[in-house]
């Protein structure tokens, strides 16, 4: 093994800079990630689970949603997840062996009284002796996770809840969704007057979002990164599969104006505004973008954009007549580490393998109980091939370069770059290896 240390040149740092591009497609209450369908396994209709987004871990894929388990807690059939276990007579009254799976918490009735537990992978142990059949076992921490765009209704956003008596009444706010992004609505104000609360003016218009509906589509984070590509944006309303409203951000400033179709009802209007940073979309454009026709959705009849993506995980029921497409590009930043490992001329020429050396010969020259002689005239295999058959080609010392390690300054190994094959490392050959690493 020859060891060295990396130069000044040697280390690069920088970040990459990416615009990952995403697209949902909403139709007939269901979600489509990035054109992709729907795949079905031999025991779900979803085999990842995750319709319409992404699968964080891919947890338990494709396993029978049901569960039996036979007198002496053993697994018969596996389950996906699921959410109730009865404890019968049979299995012995005062212990109770559960799934063999991995760690999730469980809540287990016994009448009036619960107890809670989280266990670790492998066969379940022994909970509690006061168990008795008909008591239940509730599985936590649903699996698998999953990540998509979520879609929320609020008509009349400010709206309260009041309760008590009317002498002491008390409110909380309906929508706590939108009381929680008011204050950063007002923050862009300086980008845009649409994002204010409240604005009036006369050539804008005026508005008061806490008496207004709004449509609040919600992205996770894991789909854009740091924030969403401001001008990226793009919403278009379908009626039986036509485009009749197009939304851009053709301003860079989180306006979304309806730029289509030509001479459509609301066309140069603005409809809403986006939250970069957040991965929020707010849509107020309340005009009907359906000339009168009647449709469901989501108890309107008439289409708008506060009922675009409706069926967006959001429990509502749309008409198949409407889809709803969304893109945009992310923006992310990976801080990315480079290295650079030289095989210069005339090193890195020992191998640490025992095929380096000829078969058969002695390592050590004397050993006794006061000295450890190893055998110097140890012959190095010649490795060099031959055209010629019956004739070995002249000596040359050459490895092949397998891994490279990489220590601290304590000379603490903390990774190795393995190469995907071997490369030949000739002596009066120079040699560099590249290693990247995102962080």
């Amino acid at each position: 093994m020859s060891l060295k240390k990396f130069g000044q040149s040697d280390i690069i740092r920088n970040a990459m800079r990416a615009y990952p591009h995403n697209t949902f497609f909403i139709y007939s209450s269901s979600v489509y990630y990035d054109n992709r369908p729907i795949e079905t396994g031999q025991f779900n209709s979803d085999i990842l689970s995750a319709s319409g987004g992404i699968s964080l871990y891919e947890y338990n894929v494709d396993r029978s949603g049901s569960t039996t388990i036979d007198n002496d807690g053993n697994v018969l059939t596996g389950g996906l997840n699921p959410p109730i276990i009865p404890y019968t007579a049979g299995r012995g009254l005062n212990t109770l062996t559960y799934i063999k799976a991995s760690p999730r918490a469980r809540i287990i009735t016994e009448g009036s009284h619960l107890s809670f537990e989280i266990t670790a992978s492998g066969p379940m142990q022994e909970v509690s002796d006061r168990i008795v059949a008909g008591d239940n076992v509730f599985t936590g921490s649903s699996y698998p996770m999953s990540a998509s765009i979520t879609r929320e209704l609020m008509e009349t956003a400010g709206a309260r809840t009041y309760f008590g008596p009317p002498t002491r009444r008390s409110s909380v706010p309906t929508y706590r969704h939108y009381y929680g992004l008011r204050n950063s609505l007002n923050f862009y104000g300086t980008r845009s007057p649409h994002y204010f609360v409240e604005f009036s003016a006369s050539n804008v218009g005026s508005w008061n979002k806490d008496e207004q509906d709004i449509n609040l589509i919600s992205v996770p984070k894991i789909f854009y990164g740091s924030r969403l590509k401001p001008g990226s944006m793009s919403l278009k309303f379908y009626i039986t599969g036509t485009l009749v409203g197009e939304l851009q951000d053709t301003k860079y400033n989180g306006e979304l104006i309806q730029v289509g179709p030509e001479g459509s009802t609301g066309s140069g209007s603005v409809a809403g505004v986006a939250m970069y940073e957040e991965g929020f979309v707010l849509l107020t454009g309340s005009w009907d973008l359906t000339n009168g026709e009647s449709y469901n959705f989501d108890s309107l009849t008439t289409g708008s954009w506060t009922r675009f993506a409706c069926g967006a995980n959001d429990g509502v029921s749309c008409s198949t007549s409407a889809s709803f497409d969304i893109s945009f590009k992310g923006h992310t930043e990976t801080q990315v580490l480079t290295m650079y490992a030289h095989a210069r001329r005339g090193e890195v020429n020992y191998s640490n393998n025992p095929t380096f050396l000829e078969y058969g010969q002695n390592k050590v020259f004397l050993t006794s109980s006061n000295i450890y002689i190893e055998n110097d005239k140890q012959k190095i295999k010649n490795t060099v091939s031959s055209s010629y058959d019956g004739f070995d080609a002249p000596f040359e010392r050459q490895v092949y370069v397998s891994r490279i390690a990489i220590y601290d300054d304590d000379k603490k190994l903390i990774g190795v770059a393995t190469l995907s094959n071997p490369i030949l490392k000739k002596e009066a050959q120079d040699l560099s290896f590249k290693l990247k690493l995102d962080i």
